[in-house]
């Protein structure tokens, strides 16, 4: 069977390129286009010691003139890293409204995965460099803040739990999302043999992780999931989902 499409996702480098052409006057021109050189060598190669030599090569640039818009190597690849973060947020924003809290949570699990998935280099380094370097972690750390905090009024709210069960549901929401990055970055960027025919399918990868999260968070199986038109969809994954 054919796997569904999930939501549009888009890609940073494209967002930025639209920066570069909105970007009014030469100098935000300019400091526009070295972002999107120093995103583009992120992407391509990650994260090395020579990017500010690269950069300015690429754009015909002298050091003394990259110097001008940034301080240093740390403070032009933050703006970029912290930007990224930023964007993976907002663009996470409705995602899933509107559907029952099954299909919201399996909608917004793949359209993470697929946004990850687009922007793989990026998302590699600030994976990486967050928890590597202090300068880097700002935006990391604010998007995860963001959403761990969005994941738990949410389970508060659907779960009907007192007010005084957010610091509770906090921690739980740490614990998920924790677990999802991590399966989602190996998944990613880690050739595991076990989970090559899963990696090929984003539509099962979401379904699995909604599974569980639905069942952390709801304590019972998801309605719409032992419905016999998903069993069939993602039989090759729900057997293990639904392991008692």
């Amino acid at each position: 069977m054919a796997e569904e499409k999930g939501p549009a996702v888009a890609s940073y480098l494209d967002e930025l390129e639209r920066q570069r052409a909105a970007a009014s006057g030469a100098r935000a021109q300019t400091r526009a286009r070295i972002l999107l050189c120093v995103a583009q060598v992120l992407s391509s190669e990650g994260y090395h010691d020579a990017i500010v030599r690269q950069v300015c090569e690429q754009l015909g640039l002298s050091r003394g003139a990259f110097y001008k818009y940034f301080e240093n190597r740390t403070d032009a690849v933050a703006e970029v890293l912290n930007g990224f973060c930023r964007f993976v947020f907002e663009m996470s924003v409705g995602v899933g409204r509107g559907k029952s809290d099954f299909e919201r949570i399996n909608e917004v699990t793949l359209f993470y995965f697929q946004l990850y998935q687009r922007n793989k280099g990026l998302f590699a380094v600030q994976y990486k460099l967050a928890r590597d370097k202090s300068a880097y972690s700002e935006g990391w750390r604010e998007l995860q803040d963001n959403w761990r905090g969005r994941l738990a009024r949410y389970i508060v709210r659907v779960t009907k739990a007192e007010e005084t069960a957010l610091q509770s549901a906090l921690a739980l929401s740490y614990m998920l999302t924790s677990l999802a990055d991590d399966f989602l970055y190996r998944l990613i960027f880690e050739d595991e043999e076990q989970l090559r025919w899963l990696k090929r399918h984003p539509r099962r990868v979401a379904a699995l992780i909604s599974v569980v999260w639905y069942r952390a968070i709801f304590g019972r199986d998801p309605a719409a999931a032992l419905e016999p038109d998903f069993l069939l969809k993602y039989s090759g994954v729900l057997p293990v989902a639904f392991a008692r």
